[in-house]
């Protein structure tokens, strides 16, 4: 069932804000749970919880310069999940550009001051749209 959620809604766009600065990896973990089952393309899949968040993140910071661009749409909320569409663009550190659409889902438990602490988050690239 999908409903509005505005506190969510801004916890989802200063998510992304922080992305988009590629902000350092300790103004993300504070809204994971330690255990934190994540899903994201080119992670290392032997680690797990933080420790597969700062791999994969490690990897970005690596690859991307600042900043990049995350749009956000399609956002469905309801029932301790959220799924929504990103339009992703960024450079490498080598020029290229890169951008893709991805579906996020996301499962989270709410905190007593009503953020979420994701305890499940999953990327999945869409096909590409007809230019």
């Amino acid at each position: 069932m999908m409903t509005e959620n505005p506190k969510l809604e801004g916890f989802i766009a200063d998510w992304f804000a922080r992305f988009d600065r590629l902000d350092p990896i300790d103004a993300f973990l504070p809204d994971l749970h330690p255990q934190v089952v994540w899903n994201m393309p080119d992670v290392d899949r032997a680690l797990t919880g933080h420790a597969r968040v700062r791999a994969w993140y490690d990897g970005v910071l690596a690859t991307l310069q600042r900043p990049t661009e995350h749009h956000v749409g399609d956002i469905e909320i309801g029932n301790g999940r959220a799924a929504f569409t990103v339009l992703f663009r960024a450079r490498t550190h080598d020029g290229t550009l890169i951008e893709a659409r991805v579906r996020e889902h996301w499962r989270f438990d709410l905190r007593p001051d009503g953020k979420p602490l994701i305890t499940h988050y999953s990327a999945q690239m869409l096909e590409e749209a007809d230019t």
